[in-house]
């Protein structure tokens, strides 16, 4: 059942399921003993398998877990993003933790999260909190290492291009009722359910802040997930770009300040990815053995004893040739006079470089910018490279 209106729970630990089935094993056994371990330091937390869809094996599966004092919530959405909000509508706890049914937490995470959470105190700003690094196993094998909204180094450009946090959130209860995931529609082209409820956030003055010494272990499978679908598509809603078009240039945060104001070409840029040695704390590789001793498979990606690996590692900070040139954008919109779309694009010099893919998606940002709607997207071949990527903009930019 689901709690009783005189049963509040400091966490309801949420995990997303579908059509897993036993495979969700290892998921839902790190959630259950991330919530006995915050219970054995005070946290009331409670495991909650949302059913989105499901079919008989995953019911079946999350059934079995009833015993151990699980609670079991049936949805009909069909969407990741939906099935979320229906889990903070039918649940009585002050923050919810989501983990998706192929992923892992670390035995600490409810723990240190709740604990830097209730440490920023009460405040009308939306706080978000999330792990300071994901270990990337299964498919593809790297590490993402997050950054807080309000560090220095974080920039804005390059996150309306790429989602700088993962969905596994640490958020009061009353934040995701108050800003709920809006809807994918794959069908039409437009996904990222995650990418677009960060962005609103930020939009909305909320701060997504990084849980020091924490991490997750992300499955990755191909086009099997709806990520994998999602990098097919559009996402949308954008991230509203006023945040950096409504700023005076000098005033950029985080590390695009530095870096617009020199003269550099693509080719002078570091790639999103970079090999580098694997560094882990001892917080982390105590985290590294026992997402282990549940999901072997990690092990591909990183040991137990933490040997050293060489790993593309993402650190959410490196300047991409695409933001940069979005930012000569940017700056061209804030300092010339233009009358279409395609004649601001054609100021930069350095979209002209990107691979085709990339320049597709820095346009894609320019003809769903509200700031530049009021103007003629106009005609070039840069734009109807873009349409062929992203057909869902000719009407959706009309």
């Amino acid at each position: 059942m689901l709690y009783d209106d005189n049963v509040s729970a400091d966490v309801a630990a949420i995990v997303n399921l579908h059509r897993e089935g036993p495979t969700a094993t290892a998921s839902v056994i790190s959630a259950w003993r991330a919530v006995t371990a915050a219970a054995s330091r005070g946290v009331a937390a409670d495991l909650v398998l949302v059913l989105d869809n499901a079919d008989d094996a995953t019911e079946q599966f999350a059934e079995s877990w009833r015993s151990r004092g699980a609670t079991i919530v049936s949805t009909n959405e069909g969407d990741l993003g939906a099935a979320r909000n229906t889990a903070a509508a039918r649940v009585d706890a002050e923050w919810l933790a989501f983990l998706d049914g192929d992923d892992l937490w670390s035995e600490d995470w409810l723990i240190r999260a709740h604990a830097a959470a209730s440490a920023v105190g009460p405040t009308t700003a939306i706080d978000v909190f999330h792990p300071a690094i994901n270990i990337i196993f299964g498919d593809h094998h790297s590490l993402l290492h997050h950054v807080s909204s309000t560090s220095p180094d974080f920039s804005w450009a390059r996150f309306r291009l790429h989602n700088s946090w993962t969905a596994l959130s640490f958020v009061r209860t009353t934040h995701v009722l108050s800003v709920p995931y809006p809807r994918n529609d794959l069908d039409r082209g437009f996904g990222y359910e995650d990418w677009s409820w960060n962005a609103e956030i930020i939009r909305r003055g909320g701060r997504h802040n990084v849980v020091a010494d924490t991490c997750h272990f992300i499955r990755r499978q191909g086009q099997r997930t709806l990520l994998g679908q999602s990098q097919q598509s559009l996402r949308s809603p954008y991230p509203t770009p006023d945040l950096i078009r409504h700023l005076p240039p000098d005033e950029l945060p985080g590390a695009t300040t530095a870096l617009s104001t020199l003269t550099a070409t693509s080719d002078d840029l570091p790639n999103t990815h970079h090999r580098a040695e694997v560094q882990l704390s001892r917080s982390h590789l105590d985290a590294v053995r026992f997402a282990i001793t549940i999901e072997p498979a990690i092990a591909e990606t990183i040991t137990a004893e933490g040997n050293p690996r060489y790993l593309p590692q993402n650190f959410n900070t490196h300047v991409t040739p695409a933001q940069r040139a979005l930012e000569s954008i940017d700056r061209a919109a804030a300092t010339t006079t233009f009358s279409t779309a395609a004649e601001l694009c054609s100021t930069s010099e350095l979209l002209g470089a990107l691979a085709p893919a990339e320049r597709a998606r820095v346009i894609a940002d320019v003809l769903l910018d509200p700031a530049y709607q009021s103007k003629p997207r106009g005609e070039s071949a840069q734009l109807d490279e873009t349409f062929g990527f992203f057909p869902q903009l000719v009407s959706a930019t009309r």
